[in-house]
């Protein structure tokens, strides 16, 4: 059976809260609007932990989204959190106008021509286009270069199969731990380590007016410490406002983890019920061109 459908029935028959078991852990499974929103929000403070899946020995250990709730995760989330106001992501909207130009026209060939597109496709090389500008400035029009190392290596990173090594990482974390298992491609990881390394030591030598707006470029801005090294038993070992050098690359990875596939399935969908429900392409072009 479907998890999906495992869950609806289970919702069904238990209501908006139950307990379930993986292995000998205990989970609380909460199916409730209002409830999920006190805890994610208001009450945020005491359920701040994820669940402690194995992350091998590479930087994704130090991934925002995978940390526990302690100083450590306090101190990071101080220091990304400004990256994402609105006036700095305002800074990236050229970027990101120029990549849906390009999508647009890409798609029109296809529209012109009368042929088929695979629409996820093309949405997914809209995510990734968009993730490595704003992330790490760089263009890659995935569509037209599906061999960029960029596009090569976040696919291996992204792709997850059933193997021992994910299956214990994510359901065994303790024994996945003891054997060292590394639940992503620790390849495509190291390649993203040692660009974001390139690219901070190429951006600390670049003249300020011709400075690149984009994640790392904002880190570097907040006194990134490329040459610090996390202590494991001090976490304000290094100031409380610089990031480590793993702490970055971590962060830059976290863009394709929890950008890419919701990013181009949500487009996905919400063009496949456009095109189901034309009616409502009308009204969506019109508060569109409301914002013009």
């Amino acid at each position: 059976m479907q998890y999906n459908k495992y869950s609806i029935n289970s919702y069904r028959k238990y209501g908006r809260l139950y307990g379930s078991y993986l292995f000998c852990n205990k989970w609380l499974m909460v199916n409730d609007a209002d409830l999920l929103r006190d805890i994610m929000v208001k009450d945020f403070h005491i359920f701040p932990n994820r669940y402690a899946m194995n992350l091998g020995q590479s930087p994704l250990r130090k991934m925002l989204f995978f940390m526990r709730g302690d100083d450590r995760w306090k101190r990071i989330r101080a220091i990304v959190s400004p990256a994402f106001t609105s006036g700095k992501l305002r800074q990236m909207m050229a970027s990101i106008a120029g990549i849906a130009d390009t999508f647009v026209q890409n798609l029109d060939k296809f529209a012109k021509n009368g042929q088929v597109v695979d629409i996820r496709e093309h949405f997914g090389a809209f995510a990734m286009d968009v993730i490595s500008a704003c992330a790490y400035g760089i263009n890659v029009e995935s569509i037209n270069n599906p061999n960029h190392p960029i596009v090569v290596n976040a696919r291996r990173m992204l792709s997850v199969d059933s193997s021992l090594s994910n299956i214990l990482s994510i359901l065994v974390p303790p024994i996945a731990r003891f054997l060292r298992l590394d639940p992503m491609d620790r390849q495509a990881i190291d390649y993203f380590d040692k660009l974001t390394n390139q690219i901070v030591t190429e951006r600390k030598q670049c003249p300020k007016d011709k400075k690149v707006i984009d994640f790392i470029q904002l880190m570097i801005d907040n006194k990134v410490d490329s040459n610090a090294i996390i202590d494991d038993n001090n976490s304000h070992s290094t100031g409380d406002h610089m990031l480590t050098a793993e702490e970055l690359t971590a962060q830059g990875i976290l863009f394709f983890i929890a950008g890419y596939d919701t990013t181009s399935a949500s487009l996905s969908h919400v063009v496949y019920y456009l095109s189901q429900n034309k009616d409502k392409q009308q009204i969506l072009r019109e508060e569109l061109n409301a914002l013009d």
